[in-house]
């Protein structure tokens, strides 16, 4: 059984080692992504003075309208420095290889609230933070390409770990501390530390690695997410309930129903922290409905989230799905990108992810060397 699993851990190990080691590095540099993009675009991100009035809604999107006419999302964050964020974004639908060609457009607008004035564009396509996520996801190839290797990958990493863990177990109490511990000396040799690393460390991490991995999965194969809801008891296909049909057209139509939308956002979830909603192609068009997301703090452990949906022309409140009302699954999908990317619980966990993150890059890379190092030994002997 030894020889078995050596073998599996072993040759599991070479095929997807490479994958592994690109999207976990890059992995660990987008963990801080937020942080990073702060930094990085900073004049973008924040404006340049806080004023006491904001522009309505209405009017910022139709000025974001004229120049970017296929915007159609916009996120409002509860710090007044921070600007308003628009997406904009059209699928290629022609056949590609690459994740740039994945969209003809994809870009972020930011616009300051108080003045109007565009602040500036970050297109995606050439954002190096923004391919740090495409790197760890698809590895820069079109996404239904890459993210099965990437998915691939990660599922094998299952096996990997429950034959490590077979190939580690000590065979006695004496084996057993040096399997738990470093005993390294000014004279132990690089081999036996980067062995040690590989092993000690690996047994110690296996856990989170085995939790980035399950919520990992979850963007490729949907009976994985699927067997997740029902083990916390849900069925998947009750889940998430249907959105009711758009209330009927009437003749309440009212001015600036953008601004009005948010306004009442803010009295229904006052410890709101981030907004963001979904636009209409026209703002005076048919009515149609507007989704918002809305974040907010809660002391449930989760990544708290409400969604309200709204009438286009009515401003109506006529769909809300609160985080309480919410079931353990439907929970737990809502905060499965935060779980995965080590936000849930901020700065601390953030480090943990990444640290994890930068040691899953390692682990081929020290076990490619145990393997090259029996081999040179082997053919030495001989």
């Amino acid at each position: 059984m030894r020889k078995i699993f050596s073998k599996i851990h072993l040759w599991l190990g070479l095929v997807t080692g490479l994958i592994v080691f690109i999207s976990m590095l890059s992995a660990s540099l987008f963990v801080w992504d937020e942080e990073l993009c702060l930094w990085y675009h900073n004049e973008k991100y924040y404006v340049p003075e806080v004023k006491n009035t904001i522009l309505p809604l209405d009017r910022l999107y139709s000025i974001v309208k004229q120049k970017h006419p296929d915007a159609d999302y916009i996120e409002i964050s509860r710090d007044p420095q921070r600007s308003y964020h628009f997406t904009t974004y059209v699928e290629n639908t022609k056949p590609h290889w690459t994740a740039a060609d994945d969209y003809e457009i994809y870009s972020y607008i930011f616009i300051d609230q108080y003045t109007g004035k565009e602040l500036g564009e970050v297109d995606l396509k050439y954002d190096w933070i923004f391919n740090l996520r495409v790197l760890h996801q698809n590895l820069l190839l079109a996404y239904d390409i890459g993210h099965y290797l990437v998915g691939f990958s990660t599922l094998f990493i299952f096996i990997l770990v429950i034959t490590g863990i077979y190939l580690w177990w000590p065979k006695n109490k004496a084996a057993l501390k040096q399997r738990v511990w470093f005993r390294w000396k000014k004279t132990t040799k690089w081999k036996r530390k980067n062995y040690d690393i590989h092993n000690i460390s690996g047994i110690y991490t296996f856990l989170l690695i085995l939790i980035f991995a399950a919520t990992g999965l979850v963007w490729t194969f949907e009976w994985w997410t699927n067997g997740i809801y029902v083990l916390l008891g849900d069925d998947p296909e009750k889940v998430w309930s249907k959105t009711p049909a758009i209330s009927k057209e009437n003749s309440n139509k009212i001015v600036d129903p953008l601004q009005y939308i948010v306004t009442d956002i803010k009295v229904k979830v006052p410890n709101w922290s981030a907004i963001g909603l979904s636009l209409p192609e026209k703002l005076d068009g048919v009515s149609v409905p507007v989704n918002s997301f809305i974040k907010h703090s809660g002391a449930s452990g989760w990544d708290e989230s409400d969604v309200y949906i709204y009438n286009s022309g009515t401003a109506e409140n006529y769909s809300t799905v609160r985080h309480e009302d919410k079931t353990l699954g439907a929970k737990w999908r809502n905060s499965n990108y935060a779980i995965h990317t080590g936000s849930i619980y901020g700065f601390p966990t953030k480090i943990l992810a990444s640290f994890v993150s930068l040691f899953c890059a390692f682990l081929p890379v020290s076990g490619f060397l145990i393997w090259w190092g029996r081999i040179k030994k082997n053919k030495f002997r001989t």
